[in-house]
Parts: structure tokens; C-alpha cells; sequence
């Protein structure tokens, strides 16, 4: 079951609930797998400016891939359960948490040193999104939405997402525009960097697990084999979607133009977008 995927130039990684990593050096066109040591669930990575790959398990560790290709965790002193992993453009690494807590270093060797930032309310935070070294956003649990516009050090509450909403997928096209979506297909727009939500018509009832907004498109994948995209402002099933009958979770656009997509069942697929027209 692959979980998520990430990438830096034509290298792109894909990681699976078995500690597996699928990788490509040629955006897609070829593959090689590899294994890491005790097989950890993997449940998120991401990828730095720098080249850098950082894998997150269940067992909150982050996993760093060395110069000569070996893997090395490097645990995150915490009882509480982390959920996903993001670099920001500063280079800046931030892990969500349970307990209302993020989770940060600017190591770029296995990190070993964590900061904390918390809010000690129960809820979980579930995405960190920077879209540029400094602004950024953090979601959670009952629609908790926090902003920073200085890296990180500090983070201010924006307008909470209405209806306790859970936001299980996040991204950010730019400081002003972004999207959350969750259970029932229900998806959430801001734009104007989250002082406000309006919820968007949707075009499915299964849950959103992840979303990706870019210059390509705004796209979104989730249970049922849902893939979606928002098209002249309205969401829509994506012409050519896979044909399986597994979730999807793994998103990201890729630098030859290409859509990757990865979920259940071993499903994982490039999907060309040349010659598309796309308007948000």
C-alpha cells in the first residue's frame, strides 16, 4: 500500500505501509525498489531543496537517506503520535503531532535535535504547508488552522474551517489560495491565506486523502479510486484515472509535466498532462 510520494528534479520516491521505497531517477519512465531495515511503516516523505529525502514511520521516526544510499532513522523524543512530514522551502523540516504539537529542525544530517511548538490541546495537527521560507500554514483536528509569515518562529490562529472539520488532505497553491479536504468528498477553499473558508461543490462522497495544488493543476485523490481536479473553478473526475479498485494517497506533479499518482494494491501511475488547458 503505497502512502505517499514526494520528489526533487527527475528523482521521485514512493513510500509503502511495508517499508518499501520505490524510486525513479528519470521522473517516472523506470523504477527500482529497496527495502528498509525491520520493514517500518512508512507514512509520509518529503523532499528538500537541497536533494534531500526524509521518510516518516509509524513509530515516529525520520529516515534519511545517506550519500551511499542507506537509510538512517533518527528518532523524535515524544510520546505523542506524529502524522506527516513536510520541508519547507528554507529547508527547514516540521513533523505534525498529536497534542496540538509541530515538531521542527534546520539539521540537514539525520536529525537528532528537535525543537517543539504547541498548542497542549487535544487535537492532532495533520499537514504543515510553507509556500515560500516564510509563509506557512498548519491544520488540524476541529479545523484549527495556525499561519506564520516568518519561517515558522512564530505561528498566529486564522479562521478555524467550519464544522470541526478534519482536515485528512492540504495544500497551498501560494500565501492567499488554498485547499482542505476530508471525509465525504467534502473539499474547503481559502483565498485569502485562511481568514476564510468556503466549501467547494464536490464531485465524489469518498474521502479526500490528499491534495496538490501547482501550476499544472489543482488535483485530488482519495478512497475508491477517486482522482478529481478543480476546472473553471468547479471540481471534476479526472479523465484518465487509473482503473482499480484501491485508494489513493501518493500526489505530485512531476517536472516533465506528468501527474503521479500511488495508493492500495500496489497501484502507482504516471499520467502525462501535455497539451491540457487548466484554469482554476
Amino acid at each position: 500500500m503505497f502512502q505517499a510520494v514526494a520528489h526533487n528534479g527527475e528523482r521521485v520516491m514512493v513510500v509503502s505501509s511495508v517499508g518499501a521505497i520505490v524510486t525513479s531517477e528519470d521522473s517516472g519512465n523506470s523504477w527500482k525498489r529497496s527495502n528498509l531495515p525491520g520493514r517500518p511503516a512508512l507514512i509520509d516523505i518529503t523532499a528538500c531543496a537541497n536533494g534531500n529525502f526524509y521518510a516518516l514511520d509509524s513509530e515516529r521516526r525520520v529516515w534519511r537517506e545517506g550519500s551511499d544510499g542507506a537509510w538512517v532513522p533518527a528518532a523524535i523524543d515524544t510520546q505523542e503520535n506524529t502524522l506527516s512530514i513536510h520541508c519547507a522551502p528554507s529547508g527547514r523540516l516540521w513533523v505534525t503531532a498529536s497534542f496540538g504539537t509541530l515538531y521542527w529542525t534546520d539539521g540537514e544530517e539525520a536529525p537528532a535535535q528537535w525543537n517543539e511548538f504547541s498548542l497542549y490541546e487535544d487535537l492532532q495537527f495533520t499537514a504543515v504547508r510553507f509556500v515560500d521560507e516564510q509563509n506557512g500554514f498548519a491544520l488540524g483536528e476541529f479545523g484549527v488552522v495556525l499561519a506564520s509569515t516568518d519561517g515558522g518562529d512564530n505561528w498566529e490562529q486564522r479562521e478555524a474551517i467550519p464544522n470541526e472539520f478534519y482536515p485528512m488532505a492540504v495544500d497551498f497553491l501560494d500565501a492567499s489560495t488554498g485547499w482542505a479536504g476530508g471525509l465525504d468528498g467534502v473539499i474547503w477553499q481559502t483565498l485569502d491565506g485562511a481568514r476564510s473558508w468556503t466549501r467547494q461543490e464536490s464531485v465524489t462522497t469518498a474521502p479526500i486523502y490528499n491534495l496538490h495544488a501547482g501550476d499544472e493543476g489543482i488535483f485530488a485523490v482519495g478512497g475508491s479510486a477517486k482522482l478529481v481536479e478543480l476546472k473553471g473553478g468547479a471540481w471534476s473526475v479526472f479523465e484518465g484515472a487509473p482503473e482499480v479498485l484501491a485508494f489513493m494517497r501518493g500526489l505530485d506533479t512531476l517536472t516533465n509535466g506528468s501527474l503521479l499518482v500511488a495508493g492500495g494494491g500496489g497501484t502507482l501511475a504516471v499520467i502525462p498532462l501535455a497539451h491540457r488547458t487548466q484554469k482554476i
